[in-house]
């Protein structure tokens, strides 16, 4: 492509066709002048000298953290020139990574234990490792992923205090014995999901629970039927999701868990080296504190993903 001009721009496209996508403005002071993001049209950054300009469509997963961290790659993107739009709460893994593949979007946020789990690999607690085997296993497909983030988030199963106390609970080990007695919220996919409730789980904890409820991934209604005992157990993220006051978090003692550290998962077309070049900067900035203040002030203080990413990316001095 061409070169474009330092121009500001906004294409001819109505939000009432984009159903997944927001319009808010929102305006951050820049060394090369001031961008300007329209979210849901388009979100379009000063386009530096001598710069190339891509297009690129943005998705998110369905819960607080991985919607601001599509917001935060996204909105870094556009700042160096970048001409993005959004997609927000399309759905989990096996719903966007498809839609990734097909051609629909361009991109998205994702955790690599779990991408690298969902393609049929198997990630460890070591992220190096598990950042490797994503690669090897994303070749040939048309996908390639940024260098992972420091940020952990993974499943945990929570308690309250007293049903810990009642059932003597403190790993997740100790479950398996009490499990056919209690009820557990889960998000949707939990049950077939290998890191939930499904295969590798049931392999290494064998839980069977007497049911499965589903619930949000980010915390709200989990908390409120923890405290009401419509769940005995709750699977929450432990870096995303609001917990509640008095649960306790049962400790993954054998293992289960990965190094599920966030990437920016784009396809190869769009991963000009200018592009990787941010996603790693934004990446390397994305620590586990960084990204549960961001997923809290969403799922909790009820604040827009796009101002609370607009936020980070000011305090890190990032595009």
């Amino acid at each position: 492509m061409q070169p474009r001009p330092n121009v500001l721009e906004t294409p001819n496209v109505s939000a009432a066709s984009h159903p997944h996508i927001r319009r808010r403005p929102r305006f951050r002071a820049r060394a090369v002048g001031a961008a300007v993001l329209a979210i849901g049209v388009a979100l379009v950054g000063i386009v530096p000298a001598g710069a190339q300009q891509s297009s690129l469509n943005v998705a998110s997963k369905n819960f607080a953290g991985a919607q601001v961290l599509s917001q935060v790659y996204g909105q870094a993107l556009a700042g160096e020139g970048a001409h993005v739009t959004f997609a927000d709460g399309i759905g989990p893994t096996e719903t966007v990574f498809p839609a990734l593949q097909a051609g629909t979007y361009d991109a998205y946020a994702d955790y690599q234990g779990t991408l690298l789990t969902f393609l049929g690999g198997t990630p460890t607690a070591n992220s190096a490792k598990t950042h490797a085997a994503l690669v090897a296993k994303l070749q040939g497909s048309g996908l390639t992923v940024s260098r992972a983030a420091p940020a952990v988030d993974v499943n945990g199963f929570y308690v309250t205090r007293k049903t810990a106390k009642k059932y003597r609970l403190s790993t997740v080990s100790d479950l398996k014995k009490v499990a056919p007695e209690l009820t557990i919220g889960a998000p949707p996919e939990c049950p077939t999901r290998p890191l939930c409730l499904g295969d590798d789980s049931q392999r290494v904890y064998g839980l069977d629970f007497a049911k499965v409820v589903a619930i949000d991934p980010d915390g709200p209604a989990t908390q409120r039927a923890l405290r009401r005992g419509t769940v005995d157990v709750a699977v929450l993220f432990t870096g995303s999701s609001v917990l509640p006051v008095d649960a306790v978090l049962l400790r993954d003692d054998k293992g289960l868990q990965p190094a599920d550290n966030p990437v920016f998962v784009i396809r190869e077309s769009a991963a000009t080296p200018d592009n990787m070049r941010v996603a790693d900067a934004v990446s390397a900035e994305v620590t586990t504190a960084a990204y549960n203040e961001m997923s809290l002030a969403i799922s909790r203080g009820r604040q827009d993903p796009t101002e609370v990413a607009a936020r980070f990316l000011a305090e890190h001095d990032l595009p």
